[in-house]
């Protein structure tokens, strides 16, 4: 996730909100100016449409009015001739004067004869299609039985030439002729092309009073092109008319063909007008793509108006000005960014200073936590709240440490009460540990001149481990760790021993009395099984090693024979008796003096062996638990301890990590279980559990394991051997140094700084303290 300060953030939260106001303020300016525009455009189009829709109502009227006064003059019913001079020339000119817009004026009589008036009006098209001299003002065109002349009258009605031609032109079958003689009203036509003029026109037309002749008139597209133009709607727009279809037959743009965008705009309105037929209650203005558009029906639906408009020349005034206020809002936001950047740094120091404080009690210096410099009451209220917590922190945490030490101590006495014989160790050991420790943080020896663990959280973990080193021991039987003889276990088995050679002692005695053996075969039997006995009772107090042949001896002592009368599984426990398997036990029963049976043999159950070696631990694991074998034991070569009972001792290192590392210890804390589980490993991986190396061990772990040796060396208290002097354990030590059990370095600023000396002085007996020379180990 992408990460700010918190004086960016606040400036962008500025920023943000000073151009979200910006937004919405030029977004409301464009919403309103568009609307405006929309507003102002939809009144120009009621403007120009009231403006069409009258003079197209004006121009109606008026030519019904002309229509109605010309159908009573008698003139019209006079035979049309080829003589251009019809008496109705007269009447129909003046009608032309009045109204220039009007393209001819013409009449057809019963019998096909055409007569047309047409007025030049200066229009070049015109002149060209009937070649026109250029001084004619008037076209007569008169058609007889399909030949047509053609006329020319100046201004003053002189002819200037005429000429015929065939023109295979009937009227009684034009639309205008047949549609007038079905009604006595005036009609018009749709727009139409005109034969002769090839421009689109319409036609209004009344049969007269007498029966065949219609009277009609022509509007071109031009005239009113040029009226729809005059409307002068500006913006690239457009005043058209289209038919009911939707196809255009008057525009204001004078144009036979249309850009290519125009055509698409053509296409969607005659589109529109197929699929809507729009009425005067759902014409309103509405967009396609960049245009405005309205369509309106024209009088008795005969078609529609429909205006055009570009919006982009009409809006731009409006969008020039949204550009102005968006440039004074970006001048005002570039002025106003000081103001926003002072403004963060104000709200940005105070939460930096609360920040820095609370990196202190996140370093967990409570007493240099202070309150912060603020005139802001919410963060002066934070930086009291701040300090008060620190110290509320700090006392539960003084609290806490002051528990938890507590119970490290009760584990500690536990320990210790547990055996009596062991009673202290874990009280020594971390007194010697701490003084070497300090040693090798003021030394400024080559070997520890970069050492240094001197914080409070650092001192603590050690403190914490050295006490714990042993806290695997909870798990370790009593009469394991107190085992002083081979056969102990809750007690001691010589006394069982010993009542089977008293036995044997009876038997010798009753085969005297009973007259077996004569009295000398007595005293010699006695005076073996005393010196038997006597063996046995030396052996199982154990010594430094036992040779060969007096495990062989044990062993010949054992096949002696004594014979049992009750059954040895009378008052024995669930499980002791599941460890008897024989169960055809017939009584009596000759057993040997000693012997290792199957009951003797505790299984190891519920092992996980491929969990113990992902640990890392390789400390190897017997395939019994206990094995309490008479000869067995009593055969052990060194010391009292089988090598099930060995590993039971050795395995409390491996609980006292396991315990440790299931407890959820800070991680300030968390080199503590490295402190507690490495005192019994060495320098080349042949100690335990792990088989560490010297890499493996941090100088404090390498501390413990020197503090735990000198300790059990010097320790009055152990079942298993006696103190040794002074000079003794320093000489153990020297060699354990050779054979690269323990740290050389480490071992030397031991006996150069005194804190050997130092703890024999408090914590050894007088006769343990003897004269040490430490100048022979200064070569090791």
């Amino acid at each position: 996730m992408f990460k700010m300060s918190i004086k960016t953030n606040i400036l962008a939260i500025f920023l943000t909100l000073v151009g979200l106001i910006a937004c919405a303020l030029l977004f409301l300016q464009y919403y309103f100016s568009e609307k405006m525009a929309l507003e102002s455009t939809h009144k120009t189009f009621s403007i120009i449409s009231n403006n069409i829709s009258n003079h197209l109502n004006k121009k109606r009227e008026h030519t019904l009015n002309i229509l109605n006064a010309k159908r009573q003059h008698k003139d019209l019913l006079e035979p049309i001739t080829f003589d251009p001079f019809h008496p109705a020339l007269l009447g129909l000119i003046q009608v032309l004067e009045i109204t220039p817009d009007i393209y001819a004026l013409y009449f057809a009589q019963k019998d096909g004869h055409f007569y047309e008036v047409v007025n030049m009006d200066d229009d070049p098209h015109i002149y060209k299609t009937f070649l026109a001299p250029k001084t004619t003002k008037w076209t007569i065109l008169t058609i007889i039985d399909n030949v047509q002349q053609v006329a020319f009258l100046d201004k003053n009605l002189i002819l200037i030439s005429k000429y015929k031609k065939e023109k295979n032109y009937d009227p009684r079958q034009r639309i205008w002729y047949s549609k007038a003689l079905t009604t006595k009203k005036i009609i018009s036509t749709k727009p139409y092309l005109y034969a002769n003029l090839q421009r689109m026109g319409v036609s209004y037309a009344t049969e007269l009073e007498s029966k065949g002749t219609v009277l009609a008139l022509d509007y071109t597209m031009v005239q009113l092109n040029a009226i729809l133009a005059s409307q002068d709607p500006t913006h690239n727009a457009e005043v058209f008319l289209t038919n009911e279809k939707g196809e255009k037959f008057a525009s204001s743009l004078f144009l036979e063909e249309e850009p290519k965008e125009d055509r698409k705009l053509t296409a969607y309105l005659q589109k529109h007008i197929q699929n809507h037929k729009p009425t005067k209650e759902t014409a309103h203005v509405a967009k396609y793509s960049h245009y405005y558009y309205i369509i309106k029906p024209l009088h008795a639906n005969t078609g529609y108006l429909g205006i055009t408009v570009d919006a982009r020349p009409l809006l731009k005034p409006y969008y020039e000005n949204l550009r102005y206020a968006m440039e004074i809002a970006l001048a005002l936001l570039l002025l106003t960014l000081p103001l926003i950047i002072w403004s963060s740094r104000r709200i940005a120091k105070p939460i930096e200073a609360l920040m820095i404080e609370n990196e202190k009690i996140k370093q967990r210096a409570y007493d240099k936590v202070k309150p912060i410099e603020s005139n802001i009451i919410e963060f002066i209220g934070l930086s009291k709240s701040q300090v008060a917590l620190s110290q509320s922190i700090q006392d539960f945490e003084k609290s806490q440490e002051e528990i938890l030490d507590a119970i490290i101590k009760l584990i500690a006495d536990a320990i210790d009460a547990k055996s009596p014989y062991t009673g202290g160790h874990c009280h020594r050991v971390p007194m010697i540990a701490k003084a070497l420790l300090d040693e090798a943080n003021a030394s400024q020896t080559e070997a520890f001149k970069d050492f240094t663990l001197n914080s409070k959280d650092e001192l603590r973990a050690f403190e914490i481990g050295t006490w714990l080193h042993d806290c695997g021991k909870v798990t370790t039987p009593e009469y394991v760790v107190d085992k002083a003889t081979k056969l102990e276990t809750i007690y001691n088995r010589i006394h069982e021993i010993r009542m089977r050679f008293e036995v044997l002692w009876r038997d010798a005695h009753i085969a005297y009395l009973s007259k077996e053996i004569d009295q000398e075969t007595l005293q010699e039997r006695q005076k073996e099984l005393k010196e038997n006995f006597a063996f046995i009772a030396s052996v199982n107090i154990g010594a430094e090693s036992m040779s060969p042949e007096d495990q062989a001896r044990v062993k010949e002592i054992a096949k002696e024979q004594w014979t049992r009368h009750f059954d040895d599984r009378l008052g024995l426990g669930e499980e002791e008796i599941l460890r008897h398997k024989e169960e055809n036990d017939t009584l009596p029963q000759t057993e040997t003096l000693l012997a290792d049976k199957a009951e003797h043999i505790i299984s190891r159950e519920n092992f996980d062996g491929k969990g113990y070696a992902a640990d890392g631990f390789k400390l190897e694991v017997p395939e019994n638990l206990y094995d309490y074998g008479e000869v067995y034991n009593l055969c052990i070569e060194r010391g009292t301890l089988t090598t099930e009972e060995r590993y039971k001792i050795n395995e409390h290192v491996i609980m006292s990590i396991k315990m440790l590392e299931n407890i959820p210890f800070p991680k300030s804390l968390s080199n503590l279980v490295e402190y507690a589980g490495t005192h019994h490993e060495t320098l080349i991986g042949t100690g335990y559990p792990r088989g560490l190396s010297k890499e493996d061990l941090s100088i404090p772990a390498r501390i413990m394991a020197i503090a735990d040796i000198f300790e059990a060396l010097t320790a009055a208290d152990r079942p298993y051997k006696a103190a040794k002097t002074l000079s003794v354990s320093i000489e153990i030590m020297a060699g354990m140094v050779k054979r690269q059990h323990i740290d050389a370095d480490l071992f030397k600023l031991f006996l150069n700084s005194g804190v050997y000396k130092r703890y024999a002085q408090v914590h050894l007996d007088e006769a343990q303290i003897d004269d040490v020379d430490i100048t022979q180990y200064r070569d090791l």
